[in-house]
């Protein structure tokens, strides 16, 4: 009855942990709006912005950072001359809003914007840094996307004056751009405004419309999509827990009077599923606070392993209290009973891993 109890109390906290993977809500403070491109008015200048990149490297997922160096090149309509903006559109507004403080290099391809065809003007730049990602998200491990984002905007100008547009047309990577262990998927740009929910120390009629206004500036981020290879997850994770777990049910089918097989295979394999969690660990940042999608591929494991055993162990007790003339009929019984249970685990090893994923981001 103890070891039931203790058995059932795991299968709980299993169950609970299942549904830890809410992040702590707090008040907002920053303000990301899309921008609705046809809805952008005549009156805002809208500076078209390419990117190629050239290479990355030295991505720490734990630190959550990476580099690379490339090139980057802004267009627009040259401003009237009694336009206030006249003169003030260059490379030089453009920053990198989440690069690492002086680990940038920038050198203009010419000093001063260039006028082109059609009276556009034109300007580019040579560039190499350390960037910051986003928040990582590696509840889908083994099979999460990597997202390296190089975010460009301005605090000189808002955006109602001046907004970003991706030139989507000739942006592209190298062919050469690789990330080890995942494959590139593409390159896609966002643009949006963005707000602080601050007055900056100003002194506002609590009255006045603007209290309730803040600046928004425009944004434009770069990001660079990869995806862990499936062939490989498949092949180095999932694997060696398949090959455990065919072992864990053959060990139910082993004959009830071999006694230390069928307790010592279910022990083993709780042992070999321990050491595997932890080699797939090491693919991750350390102090993860949530449970991946492999984590609980784990547990589910972890609860058979503990079902089979304790089924097991109760099988043999049975068979060697029970008096020497019933054995046979009880033995018979009782091998029918594990036999279900392997058809069960085989049902569920397809199922469970499903239902996972499909309640994992609900």
């Amino acid at each position: 009855m103890v070891l039931l109890a203790c058995i059932s109390a795991f299968v709980l906290v299993v169950v609970l942990s299942f549904a830890g993977n809410h992040k702590q809500d707090r008040p907002l403070r920053e303000i990301y709006k899309p921008v609705d491109v046809q809805g952008i008015g005549d009156d805002v200048l809208k500076v078209h912005t390419g990117i190629y990149v050239n290479r990355i490297h030295d991505v720490d997922r734990a630190s959550g950072t990476f580099s690379a160096n490339g090139w980057l090149w802004m267009s627009w309509d040259k401003p009237s001359d009694d336009d206030w903006l006249d003169g003030e559109i260059s490379i030089d507004t453009i920053k990198f809003m989440n690069e690492i403080p002086n680990a940038s290099k920038r050198d203009k391809l010419i000093d001063e914007p260039q006028e082109q065809y059609g009276g556009r003007m034109w300007q580019s730049m040579r560039f190499s840094s350390t960037f910051l990602m986003n928040n990582q998200d590696f509840s889908r491990f083994p099979f999460e996307n990597v997202e390296l984002p190089i975010e460009i905007g301005s605090d000189a100008f808002a955006v109602d004056d001046v907004v970003y547009l991706p030139n989507l047309k000739d942006s592209l990577v190298s062919d050469r751009l690789s990330l080890s262990g995942f494959e590139f998927r593409g390159l896609e740009a966002r643009n949006f405004s963005h707000s602080i929910t601050s007055k900056w120390g100003h002194s506002i009629d609590p009255d006045s419309p603007e209290d309730q206004t803040h600046w928004a500036y425009p944004h434009l981020e770069w990001v660079m999509q990869f995806s862990r290879l499936s062939s490989s997850s498949i092949a180095r994770l999932f694997t060696p827990v398949f090959a455990a777990m065919v072992v864990l049910m053959f060990s139910l089918l082993v004959n009830l009077n071999v006694a230390s097989s069928k307790i010592s295979i279910p022990a083993s394999v709780l042992l070999v599923l321990a050491v595997l969690q932890d080699r797939s660990h090491r693919l991750l940042p350390p102090d993860i606070t949530y449970l991946t999608y492999m984590d609980k591929i784990y547990m589910f494991c972890y609860v058979l392993t503990l079902i089979s055993f304790v089924s097991s162990l109760y099988c043999v007790n049975r068979v060697n209290l029970a008096p020497e003339e019933s054995r046979p009929a009880l033995m018979i019984s009782l091998r029918s009973h594990q036999r279900a249970l392997v058809a069960w685990m085989c049902l569920s090893l397809i199922v469970m891993p499903l239902i996972l994923w499909t309640f994992q981001f609900d």
